[in-house]
């Protein structure tokens, strides 16, 4: 079921936007919070997917541009996978298109009230699909582990799939005498084993296919060693994943001599690139990254068309030389920092990392045609290729790398229907929002720099447009990894909250922040620190408890603190923010809103939670010289601050024509690197900073 408190954000496509105020009360009146953002033309929505992540997509169809095949389309190009519900005025005769077309719900115009539980049920079959998907990912990961940690075996282990080993840990190449892991490469299990038991052997590898022998069944066979040396050892089957391709684990259960770790084998012997379990990690890895650079990457199957008559008609050696020859051709067109693989079969693998429709569509197209008109030297002659290839586009909501490698491989085989020598972008599978799998990697990291004192603290001075006031300071935090690598809080604050550390966060950095605040008033009583408090804060309930305990442990006034909240936070614990607002007023702290400015009514808030600042989201201040939209948007805000006795804030000031138009507007205070970056310092000059 879907949570009160979970904030949704819905995309609405129409000219009618009295419509999409209509159905944004009508959902909030059931219970969520709704962000929502407009688009009345194909260029908005691409913009706007580009830009940010939706639950759901809501086309009222009233007229025909953009149409869903538009909307599909920014979809593509922007790697999103978010479910659209139509709208529409057309008959319902006439509706079975967009379903067609992939729509998840087809509503008419005249059934608006149906509208908002069809938009949460769309809502809530993505959050839980998200949560599979994240169950899903748990379950690899454990399979993972397990296999890592018979990797450190001293039982000697080996990897099979198909009957064929994939690779064996250190002390099974020992035992068996096999001297490097290549050499495992094509062998079967049935080398190690007595011929006089391959019979016995078959069988019970086929009930274990089948289901039949109870997994972890330990059975005594005859082995042998290279050297030909036989012993009676037992074997245990048990089933598991390796780089997300099932596979059957081995372990023969008796004492190894020594406890060292094999390694999977990186490189493919034929084309000298990458092997498929390296582009499967190298794909993981892309997948967490990409929660922390908001930017889509790519997934390629790659295939030599033909190739079966290549192989009849070169051999071995020739297929050989082709594949090298394609693979050179690979490197050539999709260089640093992208990941190519041989997948084995022919077939290959490209991941490309941060990368838009538009440039994969450009460089594949280049490929393709560069492939048509390559000559491959085949020592006594030579031939020409062509390739074919499948594409998929994702951020880090996708489920998981093998259901968009399955993706990818649908391309191709669609290509290749088609005659081939070409490519087709797939969606992936799922329309779902996922979380980043590196949850539980930035929790251990943001525990460790705690504890290790790797969170530091800066302070940029919030400066007064209209002459001498107070000295304040916003209160900015960053984490630095183990390596040296520096980490803002958009990369760690959203799994922090995920996983339940981001109170122990807010704790940790206002408890350093007072004892710095107690430090300066020291020289300059007035001077004021605005401290940052996420949702797990919020909703703990002790916050009010705690902070005034460290002020007065300092002997700071509470008037020299204002708690800043983010008006989205506010908004989905609406209840847990009305009562830290009045224990904050009863303690005589400040409190700011931050981030103002992106619901439908944002002053609405103001009923609820008595603010002494609004600190407008810092998307209004781009391109302010030049975007009217803006500069109205900042003027109504103030205007309509002030009216209510509030202060205005307006953050990312990065330039000083910027700052001349908000003076203009009459916004009473600015921070920014133009106006005075961040620092660990507190010895800021505020008569000189303007």
């Amino acid at each position: 079921m879907l949570q009160n408190t979970e904030c949704i954000s819905l995309l609405f496509v129409t000219d009618r936007p009295e419509t999409a105020e209509r159905l944004i009360s009508s959902i909030r009146v059931r219970g969520p919070a709704v962000r929502a953002d407009h688009a009345s033309d194909q260029s908005g929505v691409e913009a706007l997917l580009l830009a940010h992540r939706f639950h759901a997509i809501v086309r009222i169809a009233v007229g025909e541009s953009p149409g869903l095949e538009a909307i599909n389309a920014a979809l593509l190009n922007a790697g999103r996978m978010t479910p659209v519900i139509v709208i529409s005025d057309r008959p319902e005769s006439d509706r079975l298109a967009d379903y067609e077309s992939g729509a998840f719900a087809v509503i008419g115009a005249d059934l608006e009230d149906l509208a908002a539980p069809i938009v949460l049920k769309a809502v809530e079959f993505s959050l839980c699909s998200t949560r599979m998907h994240q169950l899903r990912n748990d379950l690899q990961d454990a399979e993972r582990r397990y296999l890592r940690v018979l990797d450190d075996s001293r039982d000697p282990v080996v990897y099979l799939r198909d009957g064929i080993c994939l690779a064996a840990n250190r002390a099974w190449r020992e035992h068996f005498r096999v001297d490097t892991a290549d050499e495992m490469a094509g062998r079967t299990l049935a080398d190690f084993v007595s011929p006089e038991q391959h019979e016995l052997l078959r069988q019970w590898m086929e009930a274990h296919a089948l289901g039949t022998d109870a997994a972890g069944e330990r059975r005594t066979l005859t082995l042998r060693t290279t050297l030909g040396r036989q012993f009676e050892a037992e074997l245990v089957f048990t089933d598991a994943t390796v780089d997300g391709e099932r596979c059957t684990v081995v372990r023969m259960a008796m004492p190894a001599h020594e406890d060292i770790p094999g390694r999977l084998s990186v490189l493919d012997p034929v084309t000298g690139l990458h092997n498929r379990q390296h582009l499967f990690r190298e794909a993981e890895r892309v997948l967490t990254a990409a929660a922390r650079s908001n930017q889509p990457f790519a997934l390629l199957e790659l295939a030599v068309d033909d190739l079966e008559r290549f192989r009849n008609g070169l051999g071995v050696t020739g297929s050989d030389i082709l594949l090298t020859d394609v693979g050179l051709l690979l490197r050539e067109h999709f260089p640093d920092p992208a990941t190519i693989a041989h997948l084995g079969d022919g077939n290959f693998g490209v991941l490309v990392p941060e990368t838009r429709h538009s440039d994969l569509e450009r460089r594949l197209g280049a490929l393709v045609k560069a492939a048509s008109e390559h000559e491959v030297d085949l020592g006594q002659g030579s031939t020409i290729v062509t390739l074919s290839c499948g594409a998929v586009i994702a951020d880090d909501s996708a489920p998981t790398v093998d259901g968009l490698l399955d993706q990818a491989r649908r391309g191709l085989e669609e290509v290749r229907h088609n005659g081939g020598n070409g490519y087709s972008f797939q969606r992936p599978l799922c329309d779902a929002l996922g979380r980043s799998t590196s949850d539980r990697i930035w929790k251990k990291l943001i525990q460790d720099a705690m504890a290790h004192d790797r969170i530091r603290l800066l302070y940029q001075p919030v400066v007064n447009l209209h002459g001498g006031d107070v000295p304040r300071f916003s209160v900015l935090v960053r984490l630095t990894g183990p390596d040296g690598e520096v980490y803002e809080p958009g990369d760690f604050l959203p799994a922090a909250e995920r996983t339940g550390i981001a109170a122990d966060i807010d704790r940790w950095i206002v408890s350093h922040a007072v004892s710095a605040l107690a430090e300066r008033t020291r020289t300059d009583p007035r001077t004021t620190f605005f401290l940052k408090l996420t949702r797990g804060s919020l909703v703990d309930g002790s916050v009010v408890v705690w902070l005034q305990e460290f002020l007065h442990q300092h002997r700071i006034p509470a008037n020299n603190a204002v708690v800043e909240i983010k008006e989205a936070t506010i908004v989905t614990n609406l209840r847990a923010a009305t009562e830290t607002a009045h224990g904050l007023k009863a303690i005589h702290a400040q409190l700011c809103i931050d981030d103002f400015g992106n619901g439908l009514n944002p002053f609405h808030i103001l009923r609820h939670v008595n603010a002494d600042y609004i600190k407008l989201d810092g998307t209004f201040v781009r391109n302010l010289v030049k975007d009217e939209a803006n500069r109205d948007a900042i003027r109504r805000f103030t205007e309509g601050g002030h009216a209510k006795g509030k202060q205005i804030i307006v953050p990312m000031v990065e330039d000083a024509a910027t700052l001349a138009v908000l003076y203009g507007l009459g916004v009473n205070l600015v921070q920014g690197y133009f106006v005075h970056p961040p620092g660990e310092q507190l010895d800021v000059d505020f008569t000189q900073v303007l």
